[in-house]
């Protein structure tokens, strides 16, 4: 069944690829070729595994899929440009197809030698620290129902005691609610709430989601404060998806069933994601247009591959600069005022875009720092840590009640989709603050949990 489906998935895929080129001046047979086996690739491996029905690694070729293989395709029949620089040359694709096919033909090997030969019994020993195996008293449902609270009040506190702006991302409506409002500009501040903060309300409600048992007022109040607070139209994309993503694998036993994870991501991202993009720009009725067509391919929102292409085409190597960086995120450029700038605005500065919040995917993060020496290390590196997590998860035979480490995998998923499109600066950034949100509400309540117990 999972052959026939991707076969026919694939000639579906390829059949509109060419009928929406067909009549374009800047059709290239080599150009269709190369995506057609990228996206050939990409859908065979997301409908491999059926024993596992999502995992990092159907991910990564999920993000290869569209951001590889379909738009970039569609970016060459439109002779697409993003921020004022020029459109690629059929070159320019071509050599990057072949490029990206290497990639993922050799993060396939990669990642089969890790997955054989990585030993799990020592870490799953580890893990059992991860368990929510006792009963969630009263008391502990209320310190849930505390911290998803403060975590409300805090984020309504810094949006100035207006909800509006905790509703819906950006806009016209928004900008007028808060237009004689001063707002606390402060970097450090804004990553502490919207990274750890924020995320809090819908860590405690998950934590309570996975307890064998639960009482539904208390899992209503958790769901509704963790719903205000993160509410899917007021936040980014990639993080609406870090953070719903486990709450669907939790509460939706169909969702775990196989293929059904991999075909709802894909629709989602096909008919979700520009629905909330509306939200960016609320209030504006030039934005507020739900578009559902292969035009949306070939806007900036999928502008990592060219922008991967021009950093290859520029030889723009900065050998471990931007790398640096990233191992030092947490340091303020208070006190690091020369302190990298994310790839994807170094990438907007040398290429002179007049616009500096840009994508650079996983690959041309690890180009950037060490040239093609760095794709190959970057690859690995991939390779080995979707590996090792998958192993974990599937090879130690986790389930979703009473194990916290499900829904930290969980939040891997959406997050790893964020990292290979980029940067990694502000994803690792994000990811962290996500996964100290969930472990702080994890800790804590887990102790008061052997706490209460110990006094017994």
């Amino acid at each position: 069944m999972n052959r026939l489906l991707w076969i026919f998935i694939s000639v579906l895929c390829i059949t509109a690829m060419f009928f929406a080129g067909s009549d374009s001046v800047y059709f290239s047979n080599k150009v269709f070729f190369t995506s057609c086996i990228i996206q050939i690739i990409s859908i065979y491996n997301i409908f491999s595994r059926e024993n596992e029905p999502y995992s990092l690694e159907k991910m990564f070729y999920l993000f290869s899929l569209f951001f590889f293989g379909v738009a970039p395709l569609l970016q060459l029949f439109d002779n697409s440009k993003f921020w004022y620089y020029r459109p690629l040359r059929e070159e320019e694709f071509f050599f990057l197809n072949i490029l990206i096919i290497c990639i993922l033909i050799l993060y396939k090997i990669v990642y089969g030698i890790f997955r054989k030969t990585i030993k799990v019994p020592r870490i799953e020993k580890k893990l059992n620290s991860f368990k929510v195996t006792d009963k969630i008293n009263f008391l502990n449902s209320l310190i849930l129902i505390g911290l998803s609270s403060l975590s409300f009040l805090l984020v309504f506190a810094s949006n100035n005691f207006n909800i509006f702006p905790m509703l819906v991302r950006g806009g016209e409506l928004v900008a007028d609610a808060m237009k004689n409002v001063e707002i606390d500009e402060s970097p450090t501040k804004w990553l502490i709430v919207n990274n750890f903060i924020r995320p809090i309300s819908i860590m405690c409600f998950l934590y309570y989601a996975i307890s064998k048992e639960k009482n539904k007022f208390v899992f209503t109040v958790l769901g509704l404060l963790a719903l205000i607070t993160c509410f899917p139209a007021a936040v980014p994309r990639f993080a609406a998806a870090a953070m719903y993503i486990p709450v669907m694998l939790v509460l939706i036993s169909f969702v775990r069933k196989k293929n059904v994870f991999s075909l709802i991501f894909i629709g989602g991202l096909l008919f979700l994601f520009p629905f909330l993009n509306i939200f960016r720009n609320f209030g504006n009725p030039d934005e507020e247009k739900f578009k559902l067509d292969f035009k949306m391919f070939t806007e900036p929102h999928f502008d990592t591959y060219q922008n991967f292409a021009l950093l290859l085409s520029n030889d723009i190597i900065t050998y471990g600069r931007q790398l640096l960086g990233v191992f030092l995120f947490w340091v303020p450029r208070s006190v690091w005022p020369d302190k990298p700038m994310g790839t994807g605005a170094f990438t907007a500065e040398k290429m002179n875009f007049f616009f500096s919040n840009v994508a650079a995917n996983y690959f041309a993060e690890g180009y950037v720092n060490f040239g093609y020496l760095g794709i190959i290390l970057f690859l690995i590196f991939l390779a080995y840590q979707t590996a090792l997590v998958d192993k974990i998860y599937w090879g130690t035979k986790r389930t979703t009640t009473g194990d916290f480490f499900s829904v930290l995998y969980a939040i891997s998923l959406g997050f790893l989709f964020f990292i290979l499109r980029g940067d990694l600066l502000s994803s690792v950034a994000y990811m962290f603050g996500f996964l100290f949100a969930a472990i702080f509400v994890y800790r804590i309540t887990t102790f008061r949990i052997k706490f209460i117990n110990n006094e017994k």
